[in-house]
């Protein structure tokens, strides 16, 4: 009798503690996790909305509407977007579910503020009932600029304040309109081209000789006699079965670390990688942030490490100037760029700036947050004045801006499939950074170098900055 009432008293308490182990699970979805699950795209639920509810508009920084809602013959509201494809991949789109700004913020653009007045306002007046609006921290007059040199070539440009880690502009080609995404749905979603993709945040490239930036603070922080060490380049050299050279089988001769990355010498970082080991290498990739979730408002594909502490020598060399497996996002080479600007310190990217209510009254804003320090204050501070160098001496002349101090780094990367992509990072004003760019440039022999574009960007960048 005794062991019986000790198992109805387990069984009891077992019955308890699963009682209370779903209500917490339920109390997380509704409190922690419903926005999440409210914007996922996957959640078929976003195709059935209220739509007697007038959809919060999507604004930029200086209040120019990217998507509003316009009321139909029925009652109804149907989704315009007045800047169409040069918004597209920021706004996303709402019709046949929902991406982008749409989908990340479905739950506020749909939520009305001061809820009980407002119905009782519709039933009294007739008026209507109006969600909450978002305003990005796109400046469009950047954001067309970059659309524009983009242009018909395959890419994206990313523009960041290092500081903050608030995206100016975001553009990505192919595009699409997203007026149009319902009734071109077949044709898009089947399109080779991938137009829907978010190439800014969703692209995944060999980041090419941008990479050197990770491989020269792998050197900085591993090899101490770094500042006085120097490498004769003959313009290529063997490495285990990798047969490793500059451009054009340039030999550079006698370089340092400075000269190596002004003139983007292969065969310096490949033989400093052998050095340092590869174990050394992925603790800085990982370090630079690499690995970590960005956190950003929109879709985007985590990067890829293409090195392990075990790799052979050639896919070391290889990973240490931007070829191998490592594949990156233009937006994390922005952070990068934005982390080198910002003192070592690498920022959260946000694209929403803040929630505003149909009365005009501003609601929930983002707060930069700290996303890693990649290194010192001082060792930044060195990296940036090579990436001067890289400008005023180097590859990256095309991206200067007349009485502007720019630094940055140009990237050529092999692509397995076709011709070889093109790109550019890098922050101005060098001495007080106030943007960071990424710009790459698929196929670049058919459309060009990023570099120039980049420099053109900046100014417009600076422009727009110093005229607000």
């Amino acid at each position: 009798m005794n062991n019986m009432k000790r198992s109805i008293r387990r069984i009891f308490w077992l019955l308890v503690l699963c009682f209370f182990l779903l209500l917490g699970y339920i109390g997380k979805l509704v409190l922690v996790d419903r926005t999440t699950i409210s914007t996922n795209s996957y959640n078929t639920r976003l195709r059935y909305v209220d739509h007697t509810i007038r959809r919060g508009d999507i604004v930029d920084i200086d209040g120019e509407v990217l998507a509003t809602s316009v009321l139909q013959g029925d009652g109804t509201y149907a989704r315009e977007y007045p800047r169409a494809r040069m918004a597209a991949h920021i706004t996303g789109y709402s019709s046949v579910g929902k991406t982008g700004v749409e989908a990340a913020e479905n739950f506020q653009l749909l939520t009305l503020h001061n809820e009980f007045l407002q119905r009782i306002a519709a039933i009294t007046t007739g008026k209507e009932l109006v969600g909450n609006s978002v305003v990005v921290t796109v400046d469009m007059d950047i954001q067309t600029t970059a659309g524009n040199l983009l242009g018909n070539a395959k890419g994206a440009i990313v523009v960041m304040e290092p500081s903050t880690g608030r995206v100016l502009a975001l553009q990505a080609y192919p595009d699409f309109d997203p007026n149009t995404v319902a009734a071109n749905w077949e044709t898009l979603k089947e399109d080779e081209k991938s137009p829907l993709v978010n190439r800014a945040t969703q692209g995944l490239y060999p980041p090419g000789s941008t990479f050197k930036l990770i491989s020269a603070l792998a050197v900085m922080e591993n090899a101490p006699n770094w500042q006085t060490r120097t490498y004769e380049c003959t313009g290529e050299a063997e490495f285990e079965n990798k047969v490793i050279h500059c451009y054009n089988n340039k030999a550079h001769g006698t370089v340092d670390l400075k000269q190596a990355l002004t003139v983007s010498c292969n065969c310096y970082f490949a033989q400093t990688a052998t050095e340092l080991g590869a174990a050394k290498l992925k603790q800085i990739m990982e370090r630079a942030g690499m690995e970590m979730p960005a956190g950003f408002d929109l879709a985007y594909s985590r990067n890829k490490i293409g090195l392990e502490a075990g790799s052979t020598e050639s896919e070391l060399v290889e990973t240490a100037i931007g070829q191998g497996k490592t594949a990156v996002t233009p937006l994390y080479m922005a952070m990068l760029a934005s982390a080198i600007a910002n003192e070592g310190i690498m920022m959260e990217p946000y694209i929403v700036d803040h929630i505003q209510y149909s009365s005009g009254e501003a609601g929930k804003q983002t707060v930069p947050k700290k996303l890693t320090e990649i290194r010192t204050a001082e060792e930044a501070a060195v990296l940036r004045d090579m990436m001067v160098s890289v400008v005023e001496n180097g590859t990256g002349s095309a991206a200067g801006v007349k009485g502007v101090t720019v630094a940055g780094k140009t990237g050529t990367a092999e692509n397995a499939t076709g011709k070889d992509h093109s790109w550019f990072v890098g922050f101005a004003p060098a001495e007080d950074p106030k943007i960071a760019v990424a710009v790459v440039i698929e196929n670049s022999n058919a459309y060009g170098s990023a570099t120039p574009i980049a420099g053109k960007v900046i100014q417009e960048a600076l422009n727009q900055i110093e005229n607000r």
